[in-house]
């Protein structure tokens, strides 16, 4: 099983135990701290994740660091993670416990590329058709790409609206193409 299907799993059961407990956005939170925790110190990382050190000393170890600092669902989710040697899938973890918590919140992530930067006006008109297009709030991020040479393309959920110049080029060259030769 990949990396990614057990992230989900784990992400999904812990997201499911917080939302019962009306805690998403504490153990978002937990979540957040800890995979930032784990960044700023690899040692504690390299301690979680060696297969030298007893199962009850790095339980332990984290009880007394967490203990009365995290949700209470997450030492428990820690000690399982750490028994079953997964503490390293915590960032999949949040990126998937984000997710399921944005959908649960009516949240939708969209991609806007352009040729060139957006002007903060621009931002704001794209973000207001979405959300009227999609009918949920919409967490947007820009990015620029100098290939798509002018236009737009948009992604969310999956769905991607292209708009842009290097598009109705292609269009363009295989009606060209398909179109039947006068002789």
């Amino acid at each position: 099983m990949g990396n990614l299907s057990v992230s989900r799993k784990y992400a999904s059961a812990l997201f499911h135990l917080a939302l019962e407990g009306g805690a998403t956005a504490g153990v978002r939170g937990d979540l957040e701290s800890l995979v930032r925790l784990l960044r700023e110190s690899p040692r504690l990382a390299s301690f979680l994740e060696s297969p030298d050190i007893a199962q009850k000393e790095k339980e332990a170890f984290l009880d007394r660091a967490f203990r009365d600092k995290v949700n209470e669902t997450v030492l428990p989710f820690l000690f399982l993670l750490s028994k079953r040697d997964r503490v390293g899938l915590l960032p999949e973890i949040l990126a998937k416990f984000e997710r399921l918590d944005e959908e649960e919140s009516g949240v939708r992530r969209a991609e806007v590329v352009t040729a060139v930067p957006l002007s903060r006006h621009e931002k704001e008109l794209i973000l207001s058709r979405l959300m009227k297009i999609t009918g949920k709030k919409i967490l947007l991020r820009d990015r620029v790409d100098p290939e798509i040479i002018g236009g737009v393309v948009v992604y969310v959920n999956g769905d991607v609206i292209d708009g842009s110049i290097r598009a109705q080029l292609a269009e363009l060259r295989a009606a060209l193409l398909a179109a039947p030769v006068a002789r």
